[in-house]
C-alpha cells in the first residue's frame, strides 16, 4: 500500500505525530502496539530487512496473502482492458508476488533489497516512449513526493490505450474512523499533491489519491486530458485492516476471507461511506 517505488504499506518513522501534527489518543496507540506483529516490531522500514520481512509477510499470512490475490484479480482486469503488445510494468512491486504469477510483468523498486527486475523510479520510469501497455501499482501512489511527475512519465511510456491502475487508500466517512487512527502512516486530508523528501518507505499520506482524484479531480482533469480516468470505484471495508497489512498480525482467521469477502461485495452497494480503498483506472488516449 516513494520515491517510494514499493508494494505494502509505510511508517512515519515510528513516530506517533501525523502530518497533521494531531497525536493519536493513547488507546489507538496502545493496540498498535499491542496488534504489532513479532517481525515487524522496531524495524528500519527504509532497510533492506524491512524489504525482506514486508515480502515474507505478504506471503505467509494467509488472509493477507489472499486480500493480495484479490487486488491482483483488478491487475488483471486493468491488462486485459489495456492496449496489447506492450510491457506490462508493475511499480513498487519488491514486496508483492504478482510477477510470480505472471513471468511477463516487468517489476521496478527503488527499495534496498528488492527482489525486481529493475531498480528505478516512478518518477523516471528508465522505459523507452510508447512501449508499455499496463502500469501497475498497489499503495504507491500515496508514497511518492511528486505525482504529478509519476503521471507525465505515464504519459510518455503508454502507448496509445495503455492504462493505468492505482490500488489505493480511500477516504470516506468510515475510513476516517477505523483507518485513520489505527493506521501508523499519516493522514492529511488538507494537503497539497507533493509529499516532503523522505526514505523510500517513510514518506506518504494516505489521503493524497483521494485529494488527487476526488477533491481535485477537476485540476487533475485539467492537466492530463491525455491521461483521463476511466474507472474508480471504491471498495475494502474492513479486510485490509483485518489482514494486519506488514505491520500487524492478522486479526481474524484465512478461513474468514471467503465470506467476509462477500459480505463486504454486498454491502458495496450502499455506497462510497464505508470504503477504506480505490481502484483508478487510468487510459493513455
Amino acid at each position: 500500500m516513494a520515491t517510494r517505488d514499493a508494494g505494502g504499506s509505510s511508517s512515519n518513522g515510528g513516530s506517533d505525530v501525523t502530518v497533521t501534527g494531531v497525536r493519536p489518543n493513547r488507546l489507538t496507540s496502545w493496540l498498535r502496539d499491542r496488534l504489532a506483529h513479532p517481525l515487524a516490531r522496531g524495524l528500519d522500514l527504509d532497510s533492506p530487512e524491512a524489504t525482506a520481512v514486508h515480502a515474507r509477510l505478504i506471503r505467509e499470512k494467509p488472509f493477507l496473502r489472499r486480500l493480495y490475490l484479490q487486488y491482483y484479480r483488478e491487475y488483471d482486469a486493468a491488462v486485459r482492458r489495456a492496449a496489447p503488445g506492450g510491457l506490462v510494468l508493475e511499480i513498487g512491486s519488491g514486496a508483492g508476488f504478482y510477477r510470480d504469477l505472471h513471468a511477463g510483468v516487468r517489476s521496478l523498486d527503488l527499495r534496498p533489497g528488492a527482489d525486481v527486475d529493475v531498480a528505478g523510479s516512478a518518477l523516471a520510469l528508465p522505459f523507452r516512449d510508447r512501449t508499455a501497455s499496463a502500469i501497475l501499482m498497489l499503495n504507491v501512489l500515496h508514497h511518492l513526493p511528486d505525482p504529478r511527475a509519476f503521471f507525465r512519465e505515464c504519459s510518455r511510456v503508454l502507448k496509445t490505450g495503455g492504462r493505468v491502475c492505482l490500488i489505493e487508500p480511500y477516504v470516506s466517512p468510515l475510513s476516517r474512523r477505523l483507518t485513520k487512527p489505527l493506521h501508523h502512516e499519516p493522514w492529511d486530508e488538507h494537503g497539497g499533491w507533493s509529499l516532503p523528501s523522505s526514505g523510500p518507505m517513510t514518506g506518504a499520506n494516505m489521503a493524497l489519491p483521494s485529494i488527487v482524484f476526488v477533491r481535485d479531480r477537476a485540476t487533475y482533469d485539467a492537466e492530463f486530458p491525455e491521461l483521463p480516468v476511466d474507472r474508480l470505484r471504491p471498495h475494502t471495508i474492513a479486510l485490509y485492516l483485518l489482514s494486519g497489512g506488514v505491520s500487524m498480525r492478522s486479526l481474524v482467521p484465512a478461513a474468514l476471507f471467503s465470506p467476509l469477502l462477500a459480505v463486504e461485495q454486498w454491502l458495496e452497494a450502499s455506497g462510497r461511506s464505508l470504503a477504506s480503498m480505490m481502484t483508478i483506472e487510468l487510459v493513455r488516449r
